[in-house]
């Protein structure tokens, strides 16, 4: 409500003058549901915003923010100063869905506002959607009132929706085999086929439409190869799993890929030691889910918080470019 009232009496446009430019807010998107989209056959939770208010968001930040690039941050990380100005911010995707190219992409590029998009490169190499969308759907198209999964009873009646987010959940503390055994056990349950290859593989971008991006301003990071919980994996997994992205990546865009996002983002995910892997792996930023507000004194290039959720509007994220403060997790603490 308050980002509501500030927005429409102009108050953020006019505060965003006097933003305190020792800080950088990295806003952090995965899907962009385009206009007049039917319901989509996957995960509803990784729809950021719809077209429309994901064009009045960026719109909004060209005029009332500043929106660096990667080179911009590491200069401003390494070099930081302190006055009021207008906000620095910085925008980025995730995962790699093909709507990040035909809705999110046209909108940057016509503004001319660079954009960062983290690759999972198993999801768009192999066209294969990652588990959190797989159970969505099985779970969505069941007509069952309810199953049974490892003796455990899910009531799909009333509240369907909960038991999507409880697998999801599961499944992210999950080792990649048991993750395939509980999609499998899932489809049986619900008597419903895992989507086919061509059902799935719309749903991704292409290497090619990747390069198309790199080309025309948008910066490609890695988002790791199986975005699995790096948490779940040793040192020597880690090392493959960023280099194998990196070079994957690298190959597809002819740049180098200095830039990662941390999978499932939040510091429980994510082990301290990722951040010498990831500077002998050749990355120089690195970016967490941890919903934070990166000082720009205080802050490590591979350590960076981003905002997630909570930007279906344009108002929500005005408020945040001028007031992170209200929106920040108090209660999280570096993973470094």
């Amino acid at each position: 409500m308050l980002s509501d009232v500030m927005f429409k009496t102009r108050a953020t446009n006019v505060l965003s003058r006097f933003a305190d430019s020792n800080k950088l807010i990295v806003f952090n998107y995965h899907r962009i549901r385009p206009r007049n989209a039917p319901e989509t056959l996957f995960d509803d939770g990784v729809f950021s915003a719809d077209e429309e208010q994901f064009a009045r968001q960026m719109k909004w930040l060209k005029r009332h923010a500043r929106i660096l690039s990667g080179k911009d941050i590491a200069e401003v990380l390494e070099a930081p100063h302190h006055h009021r100005g207008y906000p620095l911010v910085a925008v980025t995707f995730d995962d790699g869905y093909y709507d990040n190219y035909t809705v999110a992409y046209p909108i940057l590029k016509a503004l001319e506002i660079p954009a960062f998009f983290f690759i999972c490169t198993e999801m768009v190499w192999d066209r294969k959607l990652r588990w959190w969308d797989v159970a969505a759907y099985l779970l969505k198209r069941c007509r069952k009132p309810s199953i049974v999964v490892q003796d455990r009873h899910y009531d799909l009646k009333d509240n369907r929706i909960h038991t999507i987010a409880d697998f999801q959940n599961r499944m992210k503390h999950s080792k990649r085999k048991q993750v395939h055994d509980i999609i499998q056990l899932i489809s049986e349950a619900c008597e419903v086929d895992i989507p086919s290859d061509d059902i799935q593989g719309k749903e991704v971008m292409s290497p090619v439409q990747i390069r198309e991006m790199a080309e025309n301003q948008m910066i490609i990071g890695s988002h790791t190869h199986t975005h699995q919980a790096l948490t779940l994996l040793n040192s020597e997994q880690h090392r493959e799993e960023l280099t194998l992205s990196k070079q994957l990546l690298e190959d597809a865009t002819g740049q180098a890929v200095n830039t990662i996002s941390y999978p499932f983002g939040r510091h429980e995910f994510i082990p301290a030691s990722i951040l010498d892997v990831c500077r002998t792996c050749g990355y120089d930023l690195g970016f967490s889910s941890n919903f934070g507000i990166n000082y720009l004194n205080r802050s490590h290039p591979l350590a960076l918080n981003r905002f997630a959720g909570d930007l279906e509007t344009v108002s929500k994220v005005a408020m945040i470019s001028v007031f992170p403060e209200l929106f920040a997790d108090k209660t999280v603490q570096p993973f470094y």
